[in-house]
């Protein structure tokens, strides 16, 4: 799949312009679009991602990303109209065509061609309205229109399926249609994020994470229809559900709101470190990694805490609670069993009693010769005793009652197993937690006495070094906020589900009947089906991911021998192992490496994808040493498929232009003029020889 022109009217400062491009081939297949900053690239950029995508593109653009503070929750709700009026040029007003138009023509592998042609109309005032906007596709070769089935209910749903369906996902276009910023943006997380996030998209999650929460929704609405709002325990159970719900998006914002903070901190501590590193850099660089070592330690003593108290406040509680009780308790739960597994059969028995006393009835009376009415009911009542002789006594061990009423069939036998494993824990593990919150208690106050030492020897960096300290004590309580919430909403979320099968059985045992329970029973098993996929989705592609990251990473990294190999786990933690197996994970945490490792992603998730998409880039190569640059531009243009470069006039130039010329098919500038005080963007093919 390939571009093989875009044509912008109307769009920013494009008054009417068209880019042809060639097809691609394996030797030649880079597009380069070069100009001095705000001449036109970005825009441009644009206008593939929404005359593609459309509203589903808003979160590729990044002039969206910065009007939201590049907040992703605002992002989703950035306004598409108001980015869109800023897309019309000011001419078109004046001249009575208040629309702006992009078009896109591809070529699939087969040689089959595709138009995209989305036009946005605005009105006089140049306001823009989403019910203004039309789409049209075109078969290229017949140039027949392409449009949704008349019964179709929503066709730009249909559109846009058919759009992901035919060129790719937007969740993965992110991949393949990006700029510096995006880069930076995702180097600024850490590098298990990055690749959760990369993996996730590769396979399309984010759809199904979207589904699981439809289904959740979907069944809750389904069983509400069948409740009474007189019930009080169907009530309680909704008040109930309804406030761990709260409680459970609470916290999220809580733990997004950490992550975002992270973010802004990690960037603050980067951008200072290298403001640092030309003073005193050695003495920046032991307190920097004093301050590193201190919060690692303290965080270890927090975890070692939050595990002990996690271990007394669940199993060991109950272990403490001594053998002997929990071996009565599971007897007596065996023994509820059995009566449970008795009164079903014997209930089942019942229903069929009477019949079963008319059938024989019937059949005594037509004994030849008959006998008498004494006789038919004796045998009547012998035939009675016998049936009821089938159930009684109760089995062997069997319980006289239920002492554990709230305990039924599954939740019964998964108590018993928890109880029976409970009698693996020891005191050792308290202990051992213990153990492990003194020693790094005791690590941290001694890198602490030696900062404070480096601090007193060293007043030419005291200020710097003071910032950083208190950057890094921010960012621990973050994280401490960060992985308190995570936990809440792990034991919230699992406290909501329990409440929504507790409303599933009472709603069951009503009216099994009723169709919005079956409905909300489907709803549930597919929600199961997803959860489970999602949980065994991610680790199926880690291997081949990782293998790939490796290869990106030795052509792009500067000093790139350290690392052997990219090793990722099946929950995405990643390891830079060295040739002797230790990890590299830590050591150079600057800017470009951050970068390098981003962009080692993007390259391994687009090929492990499979697609021959474009690969449009917007100015890839800020903060990257020579060598990295180099390498990332050899890396990303040594791909099968169609690569658009988007470079500033001092980006890919002089060796980094020497080094992939031999790829380019074609190449453009893109120049600027002055028509009545508004600037208008001019396309030229740009000789190469002249740069």
């Amino acid at each position: 799949m390939h571009l093989r022109f875009v044509e912008l009217i109307n769009w920013r400062s494009y008054r009417s312009a068209r880019f042809e491009f060639p097809r691609p081939l394996d030797s030649k297949n880079v597009i380069l679009v070069m100009a001095p900053n705000e001449y036109g690239k970005t825009s441009f950029f644009e206008a593939v991602a929404l005359g593609l995508f459309g509203r589903d593109g808003l979160p590729l653009v990044p002039r969206a990303r910065a009007g939201t503070n590049n907040d992703a929750s605002e992002r989703i709700k950035a306004s598409y109209s108001n980015f869109l009026e800023g897309t019309l040029h000011r001419h078109a007003i004046e001249s009575g065509t208040p629309k702006c138009v992009v078009k896109l023509e591809w070529e699939d592998e087969n040689g089959d061609r595709i138009e995209i042609k989305r036009t946005w109309h605005f009105r006089a005032n140049g306001a823009h309205r989403i019910a203004d906007d039309q789409l049209d596709i075109y078969d290229g070769q017949s140039g027949s229109l392409l449009a949704p089935p008349v019964a179709e209910p929503d066709r730009n749903l249909w559109y846009s399926n058919w759009i992901a369906q035919r060129f790719l996902h937007p969740s993965l276009a992110e991949f393949f249609l990006f700029d510096g910023e995006q880069v930076q943006r995702y180097a600024n997380r850490n590098m298990n994020e990055q690749v959760r996030l990369g993996i996730e998209g590769l396979l399309g999650l984010p759809v199904l994470h979207s589904l699981k929460e439809s289904l959740g929704r979907y069944a809750q609405n389904r069983r509400t229809q069948v409740a009474s709002p007189s019930d009080d325990t169907v009530n309680a159970v909704k008040e109930a559900i309804d406030g761990l719900e709260n409680r459970l998006d609470a916290k999220k914002l809580e733990r997004d709101k950490a992550i975002e903070e992270l973010q802004s901190l990690d960037g603050e501590i980067e951008d200072l470190t290298q403001q640092l590193r030309g003073r005193e850099e050695g003495a920046v660089a032991l307190a920097k990694s004093l301050l590193e070592d201190e919060s690692r330690h303290r965080d270890e003593a927090q975890r070692a805490i939050l595990n002990l108290t996690t271990l007394l406040a669940g199993d060991m509680a109950l272990a403490i609670a001594g053998a002997s009780l929990r071996r009565e308790t599971i007897s007596c739960l065996r023994s509820e069993a059995k009566r449970e597994i008795w009164e079903t059969g014997r209930n089942e028995g019942n229903r069929n009693l009477e019949r079963f006393v008319s059938d024989l009835s019937e059949k005594i009376s037509q004994l030849q010769p008959p006998i008498s009415d004494n006789c038919h009911d004796a045998v009547i009542q012998a035939a009675k005793a016998a049936w009821h002789a089938l159930w009684h006594p109760p089995p062997e061990d069997c319980a006289d009652g239920y002492l554990h009423t709230a305990l039924t069939g599954t939740t019964r036998a998964g108590t018993i197993n928890r109880l029976t494993a409970i009698d693996q824990h020891s005191a050792s593990e308290a202990a051992d937690y213990v153990a492990q919150f003194e020693s790094a208690r005791a690590t941290a106050e001694a890198k602490k006495r030696e900062h404070l030492e480096l601090e007193r020897v060293a007043p030419i960096v005291e200020e710097q070094t003071k910032r950083l300290k208190e950057l890094m004590e921010q960012s621990g309580r973050y994280k401490e906020q960060r992985e308190a919430a995570q936990r809440e909403i792990d034991s919230t979320t699992a406290e909501l589900s329990q409440k929504q099968k507790e409303l599933a059985r009472y709603m069951s045992s009503r009216d099994l009947r009723a169709p919005a329970l079956r409905h909300a029973e489907k709803a549930d098993a597919y929600a199961a089906l997803v959860d489970e996929l999602l949980r065994d989705a991610v680790p199926f592609e880690v291997n081949e991911v990782a293998d790939e990251m490796t290869r990106a990473w030795k052509e792009m990294a500067h000093m790139s021998d350290r690392v052997e190999r990219i090793d990722i786990s099946t929950d995405c933690e990643v390891r830079l192992l060295a040739v002797d197996g230790s990890d590299l994970h830590q050591i150079d945490k600057s800017a470009g490496a951050s970068q390098v490792f981003t962009q080692a992603l993007i390259t391994a998730i687009t090929k492990v994808s499979g697609r021959t998409f474009p690969f449009i880039v917007d100015t890839p190569l800020a903060r990257l040493s020579r060598e990295q640059r180099l390498g990332v531009l050899k890396t990303f243009t040594d791909r099968q498929g169609q690569v658009i470069l988007l470079s500033t006039d001092q980006e890919v130039v002089d060796d980094k232009l020497d080094a992939i010329r031999d790829r380019i098919a074609a190449s453009y500038q893109l120049t600027v003029t002055q028509d009545r005080g508004v600037t208008a963007t001019m396309v030229q093919e740009l000789d190469l020889r002249n740069v």
